[in-house]
C-alpha cells in the first residue's frame, strides 16, 4: 500500500502539502484547497474602492484563498469584464498572478484569454480579462462526454493556442477543464497562466522539492523532472481521454496516490468506457498518454492533427456504410454482354447413341412379332 504524508505544519491557508514515499521522490505536492478564505472584509473594501473610479461592480464570480474575481462592467468601453485582483501579502501566490499577467499580456491569439488592463494599486494587483459567459469546459462535462466531433473542436482550438505560447517558448503547465473557457459553448480560450514556465528553462516558480499543479494531469516524469513540452501534451492527452469518456485516466484517494497511478499504471482503454470510441481515434489519445515523453506525440499540433485524421477516416467509412456503393462502383461490377462466354455445348456421347439404336432395334422386333402372331391368329 502506497504511504502518504499529509504534512500539517507547513499547510498554509490555501493550500495542503503531501509528501511523496522517499523510495519515489523526495518532492513534494502542493495541492490548492478551495473555500479557504483568507481576505479579510476590510481588505475587499479596500480593493473594491480602488477599482470603482474605472468599473461598476456587479458581483463577486470566484473567492479564493488570497484573490477574488469579480464580474463588472467597464464604464468607460460599456463592456463586461472580470476582475482579478491578488493581495500581496501572500508573496508566492502573488509571483505566479504576475509571471500569469506578464506572459497573457504577450500574448495575441484568438484562443487564450486576453488581457485588457493590469497593474497594481497598493497592496493589491489587478488583472482585468474579457468576461466569458457560457462557463468552463468543467462545467460541460457535468452534462457527460463529448461527442467525437465535438471533442475534436475543442482540440483543435486548445492544440492551437498552446501550440502558440510552445512557439513563444512558454509551457503552460495547468491544462485542465476549468481553465478552458467556452464562449457561446463553441469558441475556446485557454485561460490561468499561473504556472507558466519558460520551455527549456531552468526557473521555477514552485518552490524546490515540491510539485504544484493538478495532480489529475501531471505527467509521470514531473516527480523528479522540470516541466516540458511533452507534458504539456501528457496533460491534453488526459484532457482529451476526459472529453470522450467523462472521466479522467487516473484518480486516487490522495494527490500522491493519483500520480503514483500516473507513474505506474496503464490507462484503462477508452472504448472499455465509451464503446462508440473508433480503434484509431483510441490509439492516439493511448499515444498521448505514454509513460515516456519520446513516445508521445513531440507537439501538440502534431496530437490534434492525428487525432482529426483518425476521426475523417471513420467518418468516411461510416458515411461509405450508410450509402451504398455508387453508380459508378456498380458499372465496374457489371461485364459486358460480349465478354461473356457462351456456355459450351454438350454433344451425345457414343455409348448414349448405342443405347439408342438398340432400343430401336428391339421396338421393331417386338412390333414386327406382334404384327405375325396376329396374322396366325386368323
Amino acid at each position: 500500500m502506497l504511504s502518504v504524508k499529509r504534512i500539517h505544519q507547513e499547510s498554509r491557508a490555501d493550500q495542503v502539502i503531501f509528501a511523496l514515499p522517499r523510495h519515489v521522490s523526495n518532492r513534494r505536492i502542493v495541492c490548492k484547497v478551495p473555500g479557504r478564505e483568507s481576505i479579510t472584509g476590510m481588505q475587499r473594501q479596500q480593493l473594491e474602492g480602488m477599482i470603482a473610479d474605472r468599473y461598476e461592480i456587479q458581483q463577486p464570480l470566484v473567492r479564493g484563498g488570497m484573490s477574488i474575481i469579480y464580474l463588472a462592467r467597464d464604464i468607460q468601453n460599456d463592456q463586461t469584464v472580470a476582475i482579478k485582483l491578488v493581495h500581496n501579502s501572500a508573496s508566492e501566490y502573488c509571483e505566479r498572478f504576475r509571471r500569469e499577467v506578464q506572459a497573457i499580456a504577450q500574448f495575441e491569439h484568438e484562443h487564450i484569454l486576453s488581457a485588457l488592463a493590469h497593474g497594481d494599486n497598493g497592496s493589491w494587483y489587478y488583472l482585468v480579462t474579457p468576461y466569458i459567459e457560457y462557463g468552463t469546459l468543467h462545467t460541460r462535462l457535468k452534462d457527460g462526454p463529448l461527442s467525437l466531433e465535438e471533442a475534436g473542436d475543442i482540440l483543435s482550438q486548445l492544440a492551437d493556442a498552446l501550440q502558440y505560447a510552445h512557439d513563444h517558448g512558454v509551457v503552460h503547465r495547468d491544462i485542465k477543464p476549468s481553465n478552458v473557457l467556452l464562449q457561446d459553448g463553441k469558441h475556446v480560450y485557454l485561460a490561468d497562466f499561473g504556472l507558466v514556465k519558460a520551455a527549456g528553462g531552468s526557473h521555477s516558480l514552485t518552490r524546490s522539492g515540491y510539485l504544484i499543479g493538478t495532480p489529475e494531469y501531471m505527467a509521470p516524469e514531473l516527480v523528479d523532472q522540470p516541466a516540458t513540452i511533452p507534458s504539456d501534451v501528457y496533460a491534453l492527452g488526459v484532457l482529451l481521454y476526459e472529453m470522450l469518456t467523462g472521466h479522467v485516466p487516473f484518480k486516487g484517494n490522495t494527490p500522491v496516490v493519483t500520480v503514483w497511478k500516473h507513474m505506474r499504471e496503464l490507462p484503462e482503454p477508452p472504448s472499455s468506457v465509451n464503446p462508440t470510441i473508433p480503434y484509431e481515434v483510441e490509439q492516439v489519445v493511448l499515444r498521448a498518454l505514454a509513460k515516456h515523453p519520446q513516445e508521445r506525440f513531440q507537439s501538440v499540433a502534431d496530437l490534434a492533427q492525428t487525432y482529426q485524421q483518425a476521426l475523417d477516416r471513420e467518418l468516411s467509412m461510416a458515411s461509405a456504410a450508410l450509402e451504398g456503393p455508387t453508380l459508378e462502383q456498380i458499372a465496374v461490377r457489371v461485364v459486358p454482354l460480349s465478354t461473356v462466354p457462351a456456355p459450351p455445348v454438350h454433344h451425345p456421347s457414343s455409348s448414349l447413341k448405342l443405347s439408342a439404336l438398340v432400343f430401336a432395334l428391339l421396338l421393331v422386333f417386338f412390333c414386327a412379332l406382334w404384327a405375325f402372331l396376329e396374322l396366325s391368329g386368323k
